[in-house]
């Protein structure tokens, strides 16, 4: 059975946060080493969202552990959609914006999502995962998560953080299922940017408009964050939630091989939707806490049990289905024993 620590919050008031950072980072003071270099995974919020999760945890956290590593980085990956977090120049940007500048901050997979390595794991869905390839020069990861609700796969959590926010520009669309990308002759203008960013030359421009050449398209997803129209379209109509859940624990599976890992599920702010969400969001219940655990599957579960499924389940989508095939796959167990921090 798998220890999960969980420290109850009053307020998220700076000074309450900010200890709360300190007295869980001296509880796990010796879990790192002098020799080791850690990433901590952070979503940092799109710009207009405004409960993600809070600097002052985070720099609290930072601050208690960054004397005694090797190299200590927040970290994240781009992303599939168009916005500020496309590329790795304005990811920073924006990271720096919320309030996450008082650390290096390093964007693992290039400038525009290319630079990807790719991890074997011989699983249900994916023979390799492609993840951010800047993640080799780390031997160690500590998930600092929002537990909040997702559109696609019920919640995120811990597995969410790491499986998706991890992999690649191409590793994402592979985790969605979206290979076949789409131009909507609606919105495109024909101004050929998605043609001279595009390093499978798989984009012609014909009769004024982009088209994609499906046997030369190597899927890398870069397409969607150049064009300034928002003409390049995923297929969201093939998307199974299931599919989706159990593609992200396998990317989680391949990146936390042979990794030392750690995991914070802050169980403040709790949103239906994720923190993608360009707005502002009303939490649906009262803060419960912090979870902390070396188990990335008891975690989540006692996020889940804590807050309640039923908040998050919709028509084909049950939030429990990424946790049962984390533990079938060995990623950990399900039972835990949830130990109160004084």
């Amino acid at each position: 059975m798998s220890k999960v620590y969980f420290l109850k919050i009053k307020n998220k008031s700076p000074e309450i946060l900010e200890e709360a950072g300190k007295k869980i980072s001296r509880m796990f003071s010796g879990f790192f080493d002098l020799e080791d270099r850690v990433a901590i995974k952070l979503h940092f919020g799109e710009r207009g969202s405004t409960t993600y999760l809070s600097p002052v945890l985070v720099k609290a956290i930072y601050d208690e552990l960054k004397s005694g590593v090797k190299r200590m980085v927040l970290a994240d990956c781009t992303v599939l959609y168009k916005g500020d977090r496309s590329f790795a120049s304005s990811h920073k940007k924006l990271a720096k914006d919320q309030g996450f500048g008082f650390a290096p901050i390093e964007i693992l997979d290039g400038e525009r999502g290319e630079e990807e390595i790719k991890i074997p794991v011989n699983l249900k869905h994916f023979k390799e995962v492609k993840i951010g390839a800047g993640l080799k020069n780390y031997n160690a990861v500590l998930a600092l998560t929002h537990f909040k609700g997702h559109g696609g796969a019920g919640i995120g959590g811990a597995l969410k953080n790491i499986g998706m926010g991890l992999g690649s520009k191409s590793g994402k669309l592979a985790m969605h299922e979206h290979y076949n990308l789409t131009i909507n002759p609606e919105t495109c203008r024909g101004c050929g940017a998605c043609q001279k960013q595009c390093g499978g030359n798989a984009i012609l421009i014909e009769n004024g408009l982009a088209k994609i050449d499906r046997k030369k398209c190597s899927g890398c997803g870069l397409c969607i964050s150049v064009c300034p129209y928002g003409a390049v379209e995923r297929p969201m109509a093939e998307l199974c939630s299931l599919n989706l859940q159990e593609r992200i624990v396998e990317y989680v599976w391949g990146i936390l091989k042979g990794r030392k890992s750690l995991f914070v599920n802050a169980l403040l702010d709790i949103t239906a939707k994720c923190d993608c969400v360009k707005e502002r969001q009303v939490p649906m219940m009262p803060d419960i806490g912090i979870l902390v655990s070396e188990d990335i599957v008891a975690i989540d579960q006692a996020s889940l049990d804590l807050v309640g499924k039923e908040k998050f389940e919709k028509p084909q989508i049950d939030p429990q289905d990424q946790i049962d095939y984390a533990q079938k796959i060995g990623l950990g167990e399900k039972r835990y024993e949830l130990i109160e921090i004084p």
